[in-house]
């Protein structure tokens, strides 16, 4: 199948690979399919892109190059896939993550669901390159 998004142009896919999303994502909740597009130019991210709508991409991220136990804590034993959602700023050192409400995608299911969790300590604007900063540097 083929489908066509503003960002990637036209892009093919399986049936297999997309994601229903019965709740929606977060101001999106009328948008239920959606296919997870690995771009190497814009590596580390993910793009979690609407089949429903041509002009809508989300950044995502890896938890685990942002906090390293985020994904093992939380969602120890499941089969599941995490990644948090990123606010692309300019400069790009100036973009964050929300940890409180990642995307959960069951893997075999392939049914997708964006929570909130209720940490207090988890922060909806972290610094994207605050770890990674680290790692660059030393």
């Amino acid at each position: 199948m083929k489908f066509t998004n503003r960002q990637f142009g036209e892009v093919e896919y399986d049936e297999k690979h997309v994601i229903e999303f019965q709740e929606g994502i977060i101001g999106f909740e009328e948008l239920k399919r959606y296919l997870i597009v690995n771009d190497e130019e814009s590596e580390p991210f993910r793009w979690l892109v609407s089949l429903e709508d041509e002009d809508l991409s989300f950044a995502m991220i890896d938890p685990a190059l942002i906090v390293s136990t985020y994904q093992s804590s939380l969602f120890k034993d499941l089969d599941v896939t995490v990644f948090l959602m990123v606010a692309l700023k300019d400069p790009l050192e100036a973009s964050t993550t929300n940890l409180r409400s990642p995307v959960v995608v069951e893997n075999t299911s392939r049914q997708g669901r964006q929570l909130i969790l209720d940490d207090e300590s988890l922060s909806a604007r972290h610094p994207l390159f605050s770890h990674q900063s680290v790692l660059v540097e030393g």
